[in-house]
């Protein structure tokens, strides 16, 4: 089993940030290896099903998951009931003094012999950075979208 985790900030509140992470609709967005996803049981929530479709290192991936936590600006939680390789995901999410956002992402994954003889200290290094640049670039669309709407204003 390999843990994979970051820590990361949103210029939004947790309620944003919330609705932008925890929704699996919304991570084609976002995440740049995943290629599609589908909800199963209408719209996200605790026992909703979704399918998501990655693209990575060359490899294509579908997996049904379920969402097994939804609490809205706090936490959700996720993990597969079918695909490739077994995975249980978590963000965790804290309001900063300034109304912005912590979110705390965690991922534990069983991938098996799917990435063959790589090691299990390289699937790691891959996810989270990963995760590290797909979060970068989400804060910094997300600061550019607030600039833009105080421009308006």
């Amino acid at each position: 089993m390999i843990r994979a985790e970051h820590t990361f900030d949103l210029p939004v509140p947790p309620g944003e940030a919330f609705a932008r992470l925890s929704d699996p609709a919304r991570d084609p967005e976002w995440q740049s290896a995943c290629v599609a996803t589908r909800l199963l049981d209408g719209p996200a929530r605790a026992g909703g099903r979704y399918e998501i479709t990655f693209q990575l290192i060359g490899k294509r991936m579908t997996f049904t998951v379920e969402i097994s936590e939804y609490e809205p600006g706090l936490s959700s939680r996720f993990h597969v009931l079918d695909g490739p390789f077994h995975y249980v995901g978590t963000y965790a999410y804290t309001e900063h003094p300034d109304g912005t956002t912590g979110v705390h992402w965690t991922f534990d994954v069983d991938p098996g012999d799917y990435f063959g003889v790589m090691p299990q200290s390289l699937v790691k290094k891959l996810l989270v950075s990963q995760v590290k640049k797909d979060s970068g670039k989400l804060a910094a669309d997300l600061r550019g979208a607030a600039v833009s709407r105080r421009g308006r204003s």
